[in-house]
């Protein structure tokens, strides 16, 4: 599937700027990706004050993005990781719109190749993830794909990388 963006690119990047700098334009730019459900997100905010403590980085959410593609979230998130220099998945259940986004980092090799996937130990999740998508050729274990038993180790995790 090739999705064209046209005209959304100069918009998406008028956002950007808008949203950060145009001197963030030459950041690593980290897309971060998991639940933004009450219970997790602040685990999020946190792997992101972690990665921008590094000033060449720049995580940031696909929230942060109001004015793109509102009307279709697969086109927004398309644009947005085709954008990314990194994807970032944090996944600490497999209930809500990061598993699409998952499923998405999956069918295309642009996307699995530059993502890196945090996931809980012992977390109930899809058999299509445990048992094929989170596993070579797709990731590899504490190169592509890293498991953490509590938000301490996550971050550390982060802090070892970037």
């Amino acid at each position: 599937m090739q999705v064209s963006h046209r005209s959304a690119w100069d918009e998406f990047l008028d956002e950007f700027i808008s949203v950060f700098s145009v001197f963030d334009l030459n950041k690593n730019k980290i897309f971060i990706c998991g639940s933004y459900n009450d219970e997790t997100f602040t685990n999020l905010q946190e792997v992101q004050r972690i990665i921008n403590i590094n000033e060449n980085n720049l995580g940031f959410f696909e929230k942060e993005f109001s004015r793109t593609h509102l009307e279709n979230l697969i086109l927004k998130f398309d644009l947005i990781a085709k954008f990314s220099d990194e994807i970032l998945m944090v996944i600490e259940h497999d209930k809500g719109g990061h598993m699409i986004e998952m499923g998405i980092i999956l069918s295309f090799k642009e996307y699995y190749e530059k993502t890196k996937i945090f996931v809980l130990k012992d977390v109930e999740i899809t058999e299509v993830l445990k048992r094929g998508g989170l596993l070579t050729p797709f990731f590899k274990e504490n190169i592509s794909v890293f498991y953490f038993e509590d938000v301490e180790q996550l971050n550390a995790i982060i802090s070892e990388i970037y």
